[in-house]
C-alpha cells in the first residue's frame, strides 16, 4: 500500500501544494506530540505512514451510487486509486457531465464534497 500512497502524495504536491504542506505539518506535529508523551507505538506507526492523507477508505467489489462526501473539506482533494483485476469500470461525475474510464491503476483527484461521483458495477475482483 506504500506505493499508491506515495504516488498520491507526490501528485498532491503538484496539484494542491497548500493541502500537501498542511498534511506534512499535521504529521510532524503528531510525531512531536507522540515523542514528547512517549507514545512509542504511535511514533513507530507514523514512521511507516507513506501519505500526507490522514484517512484511508477501502471500498471492495462495490458499486457506489452517485454521492458527495459530506465529511470531506470542500477546498481539499480526495484522491481515489483503483487496484484489482477487472475491466470496463467507469466513474461518473454527473454534475460535471463527465464519465471516466476507471480501470486498475487509475487515480482521480477532485473535491469529493463538492462533486457528485459514483462508480458503476463491474465484473472481476
Amino acid at each position: 500500500m506504500n506505493w499508491p500512497a506515495a504516488i498520491a502524495t507526490a501528485a498532491l504536491r503538484v496539484m494542491h501544494p497548500v493541502q500537501y504542506f498542511t498534511g506534512l505539518r499535521a504529521f510532524s506535529a503528531l510525531r512531536e506530540k507522540a515523542e514528547s508523551k512517549e507514545l512509542l507505538k504511535m511514533s513507530e506507526t507514523l514512521q511507516y505512514w507513506a501519505s500526507v492523507f490522514n484517512t484511508l477508505s477501502i471500498i471492495s467489489n462495490r458499486e457506489t451510487l452517485n454521492h458527495r462526501d459530506h465529511l470531506s473539506i470542500p477546498e481539499c482533494f480526495n484522491i481515489l486509486t483503483t487496484v484489482g483485476n477487472y475491466s470496463n469500470a467507469s466513474m461518473s461525475m454527473p454534475s460535471l457531465q463527465l464519465e471516466f474510464k476507471y480501470d486498475p491503476g487509475c487515480m482521480i483527484a477532485f473535491s469529493g464534497r463538492i462533486v457528485r461521483h459514483g462508480v458503476h458495477a463491474v465484473e472481476g475482483d
